[in-house]
This record gives C-alpha cells, structure tokens and sequence, in this order.
C-alpha cells in the first residue's frame, strides 16, 4: 500500500507540473462519457418505462385476444361471433369489447387556407391519398369500438357517443400530438373505399408505442393494467402446401365487359392487438369509411374482481388454441415482453452500442497520446528512477495509476455534466430526446466501462516503451526520440491491404455467405490495418507536397516546415488516426449512403407520372379522356394493364440471393412498340442484354418479357429463360413468360412502392414488362387502372390530378373484391398521380434523413478526437521551445512564431483528410458492392462521391485543428526569448 502510495504521489506530482495537458485530457474523457450519456439515456428512459406503458397499453382492461397472425404484411385473421358470444356469457367476463384496425390515410381539416405544412417525403407521395401496400404504415390507425366507456383515460374532451350518424372520433394523444389537432379540430379520413371528414370530440392516453405480440407469451401475477397474467402458447402461421406440381393449365378465356371484377389487397397495418396511434370511432362509421363492414380482430376482455387473469388462461387457454385461426391470449406480462422487443428498443440498444464503441476509441486515442508524450519527454527522467530504485513494473505501474486517474477523474466529471445536459436539455429542448431521457445503470455502466477499457488499452503501449528505458538513458543530453524511417515500407504493405480489399469483394470467386463472413472478419479488418500502415506514408509525403503550399500561404519560410512532421513522425501520426477515426468513418458513411441511392433514384425512362385509378379502374370507353386533360401530352398516355404476381419456382426452389419478400413480382403490361420504340418510345430504357428490336418483336408476339437487371443479377436468369407465375385471382393456373431481353431500372423500387402497383403484397421482387393483351388475359384485369403519361412544358399538376379526379369519380358507387374483407363498396374511387419528379424529391429527403442520422456519431466522435490534436500541439510546442527560443533571438517575430504553430496544425488536418478520403472511398465501395451479396439488393454497384457533403466534414477537420493550436500557438507567441530559451533549458 505504500508503495502504491508513493507511486500515486509521483503521478499527481507530474500532473501538477503539466496541468494544461492533464486537463485537455480530462475533458475528452468528459466528452466521451457525455456522447455515450447523450445516446443511452434514451434506451434507460425507454426501459424505465415499460411498466408504465404496458399499463396503459391495456388500459381498463385486464388481457386481449386476438388470432395468431402470419408474416408481417398479410391480411389479419378475424374473430368469429361465436366466440365473442361465449365470452360473453363466461362467469368470469365482466366485459368484451371487439375491436377492428384500418389502416387509413388522415390529414388535419385546415381552416387557414394560408396554413403551410412542412415538407416530408410521405406527405409527398402520400398525403391526403388513400394509403398502399408500398408505403410504410405510418400514419394513424382507424379503430373501430363499440364500448360504452373509454378504454384509456381521457386526457381532454369525452368519449364517443351512441349516436349512429355522428361523424365523430377520438384520438389517441400520440396522433394528436404528431398531427397538432385538438377538441373540435376536423379530421379527413381516406381509404380505398371513402373520405370523410371526422370532428374531433376527445383525446384519450396511450402507450407511446405498440408492443410487437407475434407469439409473445406472458407469465405470472397481478400488477399492471387491472391485473396480470400470462399469454397464451406460442403459435404459428399456416403455410399453404407448396403447388410445385400441379399441372400447367393455360389462362381460361375471359371477356372483357363493363362489370368490374376486380380483385386487389387492401394495405396492411402491420398490426397486432390494439394500435397505438390510433382513431376511435363506431363501428357504423367505420363502415362508411373503408366501404365494408369490418369483422372484430381483437377482443379487449375484463375480468371480474373475483377471477385472477391466472384462473382464466388456465380455463381459457386451451380452448382459445383450438380456434381456426387459432387464438392467443395477451396479459400485462406478454405486453411488458413485446415492449422490449419493439423496433425502438432494438435502434436505441444499437446506437448505445455503436456510442460506446466510439467513445472507447476516443478515450483511447486521447489517453493514448498524453501517455506516450509523457513518456517521449520523461525518458531521462524515468532512467534517473530506474538507476535510483525504481523496478520496469513499478515504471509501468506509474504509467497505469496516470491512466486511470485521468479516466476516473474524467469519468466523474462526464456523468456529472452529463446529468446537466439530461436534466437541462430534456426540459428546454424536448425534441432532444424522443423517448425522455433517464441518468440510469446503463449510462453509468457503460460509461464507465468505456473509460476504463479506454484507459487500459491506451497504456499498453506507452507502459511497454517506459519499461524498456535504461537507467544509462539518463546520461543522454536530450529525451530523444528514434524516427521512424521504415515509413516507405509501412506504406508499401498498407497499400497492398488496401488494394486487396476491392479485390476481396469485387474480383474473388467465392459463395455468398464465405464471403459475408470473409468481409466481416478477415478484409474490412485487412482495411484498417492497412490503413494505419499507410498513415506514416501519407503524413510524409503529405508534408513534401503540402507544406510548401501552406508556408507560402501563411508567408513564412518553407525551411520552417520542412521536416516538421517527420521529424516526430509517431506523434503526427497519432494525431492524424486520432482525428481518422471519427472523420473515416463519416467519409465512408456518406459515400456508401448516397452510392446506394444511385439504383434507388428513378432514372430518366421514367415518363412524368404513373397515374392510377384506384380500386376499381376506368371502362374502355372512358379511356380516350385521358389524352383530353388539359396539360397531358395527348401523344404519350399510355395505358398499362399491372399486376403483382407470386413467381412459381418448381422444384428447383427460390435462388439465394432474392431478398425476403421478393418472391413475387409486378408484371405491366403495355404496347412494346409504343414503349422501346427507338425513336418514339415512351420508356427509353438501357438494354443491357438483348437488343431493343428483337425485344418488341418477342413480346408483340405474345407469352414474353423483359426483366429489371438487377432482378436479373438476383436470380441468375436471362435472355431465352422462362418465368412462372402465379395468377392472384386464380391460384390453379400458371403464366409462363420467356425472357426477351434485360434492362437497366433504375428507381423502380421507389416509384411501385408508392405508386399503388403493389396491389397484393407490401414487398416485391422486381417490375418487368409484357405485352398488354397478355396480362390483361393471362391475370384476368377486366379494365384499366394504371397509365403512364408525359406532361407538357407549362403543366399545372395539381390541377391535372384534379382532372383525373373527375373521370375517377365516374365510377362511384362501384365494388371490388379485397383478400381477407370480401366485398368492398367504393363510395368515392381515386385518382393516384405519382410523379417522377416527387418520387426524386421524397428519396432525396428520406437519403438526407438516414445518411447524416448515421453521421452524427461520427462527427461527434471527430469533434472529440480533436483534443488530441490539441495534446499533440501542446507536446511540440514544448519539445522545441529551446528551439523557439533561438528563432526568437535571431530575429523570428511574434506572429511568425504563431503562424509556424497554425502551420503544423493544418498538416496534421491534412494528412486526416487525405487518410480520411482514401479510407471513406474504399470502405463505401466496398460496401455497396456487398449489398448484392446482403440479400437486399443484387443490382450493380454504384459509385457517387458526394464531394458537398465530404467537403463539410474536411473543414470541421481543420476548423477543429485550428481551435486545437490556437491556444498553444499563442501562449507561445506572448513569451519572451530568454523565458523560451530558459523554459527550453529545463527541458533537456
């Protein structure tokens, strides 16, 4: 204990010496641990609150039941009467309110005209529209109810009456918050089959978020909601058998006739159990919007005081299993568990990671460079210790005792403020924290365990360099340090890592998975060997060819900064992978995100718009108005027969690369000539396989196809292979199209997700193209719902759409038949026009959105790195203050002195910047080229720098250099030559 003691004193006595450099340290320590309380705060808020929300989830009820759903997207099972009469009946029940979900499109009524609302990418494509099976379900639900009482506790308003005609709802104070309406505010409601407008009467409490319930199970006593218990056993979805071997049959001849059967799937909530954004309304009203009556999908079930929730899933439980669909049964516990399981808590637990992760490379690389300046300056002093008493351990112990101290000291002081800025900022910015943000276990946790792994791993080194001094290293004149002059070599082994990366991915024959696995495991981590290799090299040479420039700049002598950097090369390099880390990783974030927005973008085949007609179409005759609206070009409206087809790939199976969801695929048909037409045609898209010519012949004469390149690259097909597919409206038959050629789409992802061509399944494989007649025989579309058309120069779009409108409402009062609800009655049919250049807009926005949400940690992480810049500055400035000192006295000015520091900065910024590039180019390359092997995306790799975006992260780099010397350089450039000279002295 003395001896620890004793060495403690040692270490304090130093840092008492060297304050400046302690407390640069101490506050990237503090930073760091703030990063990590910044983005776990969040989770422990989400955590702290699961018994809360569970309850209000539930509300005044004690459990719900609901069937066991199958894949998310699919039609959700219904609940027969029988069973609610039964419950009903039970000793045990004291009230069954059946419940239904909708999903609708909803916009506040305005009564400003003026009123603007801000523009998102779903208010683009969505809007006021009815909602598809493309778009994400995002957007309130509408929650069908006859209970007499409110389910949740009113936080404004009243309940719902009993009156059947009253056009009245209550919103949960998640969608009211989100929308900004209040009591007596108007609702407009859409769907497929209505739009109505709806007065606001009461706002009622909910959880913030629906817990995820497929197959969860519950368990135990009383203690949230009214009571709690377990849920049911876990179930499943039934799968069809596979029909691989049914026979081929051709498509039963259909006449075309004025009666529209159509057949389509109505947009899915993705829901189970209760919504948490949702609209209450009365049943009747709920008929009225989405134009069908609405079978219950979940039973919300009170119990009597006198039965346990336990009592009644031991009764009940088997029962409910035996249901077809069968049944599960949802208690406080299971919510409790699908609320851990949420999206949300799986992105906030990823961002706490990825923090962590960061701030432990920020603790290390700041510690790391204090320590080993420490030791560069102290070497005479460590060997006058070792030739006095001191043993190689107790020299490495000094060394550990002053990273931890720096790590414990910063610690404390980064919980501390990071209290304040929960406690500060979650009242007067609440939109910092979307989820509330706690100073929980898990910050303090994490954070400690980050500092303290940080502290560890950056004494290794600098300890193992302080053992090795000698007790005869005293006698030397100057605490020297060996350059490094194998910089060449470095480089040349980093350069052939780097090199073999892009080969790794790009160029080796290998399977998938090996070479997913070999990515993740043996060549990203090759990359950043290499590129710590080739940062020697860069810093060099980056010197040689930038410091001229930057000494002219800044009008000082270019013998000044010769050898500035190399002459302390691992001190410039520690500073320039200090600042890389952060800034390598924003680089290659923003190449890789917006190169994977290339194949995303619509590409100029597109025509200007894809209008539908939704749910029920148009009749041939009306075809011809069309052409008529004013602002279409009357010579390019093209009209489309679509479908969204399953694929049949027989015995042979689904290819591996297909992503989840895409074993179906939208077929259009249209006129093959009209569209490739070399010189007229509408769609003027890249053959990258077959030839235009040979193309439009195949598919004019009938059974024939071309299919997307990426679709193409996924599956392994092409020119003379064959498709099968699967007809929605008649499971026993097959279509069998050949494929004609291969082409070059760009975007189409984006324009079917919310264009309304997705008409039975929320994802897709691909868009390829027949001929007209064909689809229009083959999958049974009696009329026409879909038309590309071109726009003329001076064309007012909303006024267009409004023209469409009006042919739409031509077939009101019309029915089409909806997988899973049957009939549906369109009160009011829609007229969808979605533009290209809106679809450009609204990926623009959500790019935007991800790329730079993924960006913040990163250049967070570089705004703490800079410290050590600041460290690095701090050391060479006192390493050559002798030096100074004579510039001074030989007539070097004051604001040369300066400069001479700034100088040094920027190159170190520089040599970040250019290791910082070479890396963010690489690793975004190579990871676009990996999505085809990721099971998402199988198109060609892309490649777009996005230099704008790039260049905003290299000035934040050399902004922060220059904060970092700015200090140093000025201290510095205030002294006096003999207080230089005599400082100098005492250091040698």
């Amino acid at each position: 204990m003395n001896q620890l003691r004793f060495l403690a004193r040692l270490v304090f006595s130093q840092l008492r010496m060297h304050p400046g450099r302690a407390i640069v340290t101490t506050l990237g320590i503090v930073a760091s641990t703030c990063a990590v309380v910044w983005v776990v705060s969040g989770y422990d808020a989400l955590v702290s609150q699961f018994d809360e929300n569970a309850g209000k989830y539930l509300g005044r009820y004690d459990a719900l039941i609901m069937p066991i759903g199958g894949p998310p997207g699919t039609p959700t099972p219904t609940i027969d009467d029988s069973l609610i009469a039964i419950l009903s009946q039970d000793a045990g029940v004291l009230e069954v309110n059946p419940v239904s979900n909708a999903r609708v499109s909803a916009t506040k009524v305005r009564r400003d005209k003026g009123e603007d609302e801000s523009e998102s990418s779903l208010g683009l494509l969505v809007g006021d529209r009815p909602p598809v099976n493309g778009a994400p379900p995002v957007g309130p639900t509408l929650v069908s109810t006859p209970a007499l009482e409110a389910p949740y506790e009113l936080v404004e308003g009243r309940w719902l009456d009993d009156d059947a005609g009253s056009m009245s709802a209550v919103l949960g104070e998640n969608v009211a918050k989100e929308m900004q309406v209040n009591v007596g505010d108007e609702l407009q409601v859409t769907t497929f089959g209505n739009r109505l407008r709806l007065s606001v009467v009461g706002i009622v409490e909910q959880a913030p978020e629906a817990p995820s319930l497929r197959g969860g199970a519950g368990g135990g006593r009383r203690g949230g909601g009214r009571s709690q218990g377990a849920a049911s056993e876990e179930g499943g979805h039934r799968e069809k058998p596979r029909d691989d071997l049914l026979p081929r049959r051709e498509p039963r001849p259909q006449t075309l006739t004025d009666k529209a059967q159509v057949n389509i799937s109505l947009p899915s909530g993705m829901i189970q159990g209760v919504a948490a954004s949702a609209i209450y309304v009365r049943p009747d009203v709920a008929s009225k919007i989405n134009g069908y009556t609405a079978k219950p999908q979940v039973l919300q079930i009170a119990i009597r005081d006198t039965v346990t929730i336990d009592q009644f899933r031991d009764i009940w439980q088997a029962k409910l299993a035996a249901y077809n669909p069968p049944m599960q049964l949802v208690d406080y516990f299971a919510v409790r568990k699908g609320l851990e399981s949420t999206r949300s808590v799986y992105g906030q637990q990823s961002q706490a990671w990825a923090a962590t992760g960061m701030a432990s490379l920020a603790a290390i690389a700041i510690i790391f460079s204090t320590l080993s300046m420490g030791v560069t300056e102290r070497i005479r002093e460590f060997a006058m210790l070792r030739a006095i008493a001191l043993t190689r351990t107790q020299i490495a112990s000094i060394i550990a005792i002053e990273s931890i101290a720096f790590a414990l000291i910063g610690w404390t002081g980064g919980l501390f403020a990071g209290w304040l800025m929960v406690l500060v900022g979650g009242r007067m910015l609440p939109g910092l924290f979307s989820s509330g943000a706690v100073l929980g276990w898990s910050c303090v946790l994490l954070t400690g365990v980050t500092v303290m792994v940080g502290a560890i791993g950056a004494a290794v080194l600098p300890a193992w360099r302080a053992m090795r001094i000698r007790p005869l290293d005293a006698m030397s004149d100057r605490a020297t340090t060996r350059r490094l002059n194998s910089w060449a070599m470095f480089g040349v082994i980093g350069l052939a890592l780097v090199v073999s990366t892009p080969i790794v991915v790009f160029a080796l024959p290998m399977d998938d998975d090996v070479r997913k696995w070999c990515y993740s495991f043996i060549t990203y981590p090759m990359l950043l060997v290499g590129m710590i290799l080739l940062a020697p090299a860069i810093v060099v040479l980056g010197e040689r060819l930038f410091a001229p420039i930057v000494t002219n700049v800044l009008r000082l002598d270019p013998r000044m900064m010769k050898t500035q950097l190399s002459s302390n090369l691992w001190r410039s390099v520690g500073a320039t992978l200090a600042l890389s880390v952060g800034l390598g990783l924003y680089a290659s974030t923003q190449t890789w995100g917006y190169s994977m927005l290339v194949p995303f973008t619509p590409g100029n085949w597109l025509p200007d718009a894809l209008v539908a007609f939704h749910p029920v179409g148009i009749a041939p005759e009306v075809e011809s108005l069309i052409s008529e609206v004013d602002g279409v070009n009357s010579d390019e409206v093209m009209p489309l027969a679509i479908e969204q087809a399953k694929v049949d790939w027989g015995v042979a199976g689904e290819p591996s690369r297909l992503r989840t969801g895409a074993d179906n695929a939208i077929i259009c048909g249209l006129d093959p000539q009209f569209a490739f037409s070399d010189t007229s045609g509408m769609l003027p898209v890249t053959f990258v396989e077959g030839t235009r010519e040979s193309a439009i012949e195949s598919l004019a004469g009938g059974g024939a196809c071309v299919i997307a390149e990426d679709y193409a690259m996924a599956t392994g097909l092409g020119v003379g292979d064959s498709l099968t597919f699967i007809p929605p409206s008649a499971d026993d038959e097959r279509v069998e199209y050949k494929i004609a050629g291969v082409v070059a789409l760009p975007g189409w992802q984006w324009v079917s997700k919310f264009s309304g061509v997705r008409r039975h399944f929320v994802r897709t494989g691909t868009m390829l193209f027949a001929n007209r007649s064909d689809v229009q025989k083959d999958f049974h579309l009696p009329r026409t719902e879909f038309f590309w058309v071109n726009f003329q120069p001076t064309a007012d779009h909303e006024q267009i759409e409004a023209e469409f409108q009006s042919i739409a409402e031509r077939h009101a009062g019309g029915t089409f038949t909806a997988a899973g609800v049957g009939e549906v009655q369109t009160y009011r049919p829609f007229a969808r026009m979605t533009t290209t250049e809106n679809v450009k807009k609204a990926i623009q926005l959500r790019a935007d959105d991800m790329i730079w949400g993924m960006s913040y940690l990163p250049l967070i992480t570089l705004i703490v790195m800079s410290l050590a810049v600041a460290n690095t500055i701090i050391a060479s400035v006192r390493s050559r203050t002798w030096e100074f000192g004579v510039m001074r006295s030989v007539g070097v000015t004051r604001g040369q002195l300066v400069r001479l520091v700034i100088a040094e900065t920027i190159l170190i910024g520089i040599a970040a910047c250019v290791l910082s590039l070479l890396f963010g180019l690489i690793a975004g390359w190579c990871g676009v080229g990996m999505a085809q092997f990721g099971g998402w995306f199988a198109g060609p790799p892309s490649f777009r720098i996005p230099w704008m975006h790039l260049s905003f992260g290299f000035a934040l780099t050399l902004m922060l250099c220059l904060l970092a010397g700015l200090w140093p350089a000025i201290k510095t450039g205030r002294a006096e030559p003999l207080g230089l000279l005599q400082a100098g002295r005492s250091l040698q």
